[in-house]
C-alpha cells in the first residue's frame, strides 16, 4: 500500500484514495497473472508456428483457456469478498 501519511486529506478522500490505489495494484496483479498465464499455455500447447492450430494445439489452448478462465472467476471473487469484508470493517 501506498504511505499516504503525508498527503493532507480528510479521512474520507484518504480511505477513497486508498481503496483506489487497493484496486489498482489487484489489476495489475491480475494483468500480470494474464500475461504470465498466456506465456504458460502457448509454451505447453504450440509446437511450432504455422497458419493455423493442430488439432492437438487447439484442444491444448482450449483446455488451458478454460483453466485459467476458471481461476480468474475465483481470484475476481476472492477479491471481492476481499473487499466487501474492508468496507464492511
Amino acid at each position: 500500500m501506498a504511505d499516504l501519511s503525508n498527503v493532507n486529506l480528510d479521512a474520507a478522500s484518504r480511505k477513497e484514495l486508498e481503496q483506489f490505489i487497493e484496486t489498482e495494484q489487484a489489476q495489475a496483479r491480475v494483468q500480470t497473472q494474464v500475461q504470465s498465464l498466456t506465456s504458460m499455455c502457448w509454451d505447453k500447447c504450440v509446437g511450432s508456428i504455422s497458419t493455423s492450430f493442430s488439432r492437438n494445439e487447439y484442444s491444448c489452448l482450449s483446455n488451458c483457456v478454460d483453466r485459467f478462465l476458471d481461476t480468474s472467476v475465483f481470484l475476481v471473487k476472492k477479491v471481492e469478498g476481499q473487499r466487501a469484508a474492508a468496507m464492511g470493517q
